[in-house]
């Protein structure tokens, strides 16, 4: 089964997405780099990053 975070993170609300943004860097820092959980994490803080500036220039927006 496969997980497709990009949708996930996307229907997430603010606090969620807030709560990801300060969990995933203790994941980076603690993994080595290059590692499977490593590249897990950066791909996911990237793609809450994305959610969290489309929400933003959504609000701005409307």
């Amino acid at each position: 089964m496969t997980l497709d975070l990009s949708a996930s993170v996307a229907r997430m609300d603010h606090d969620d997405l807030a709560a990801l943004a300060d969990i995933l860097p203790g994941v980076l820092w603690r993994a080595p780099v290059g590692s499977e959980r490593h590249t897990w994490a950066d791909t996911l803080m990237r793609r809450v990053i994305d959610a969290q500036e489309a929400r933003e220039r959504a609000a701005t927006a409307g």
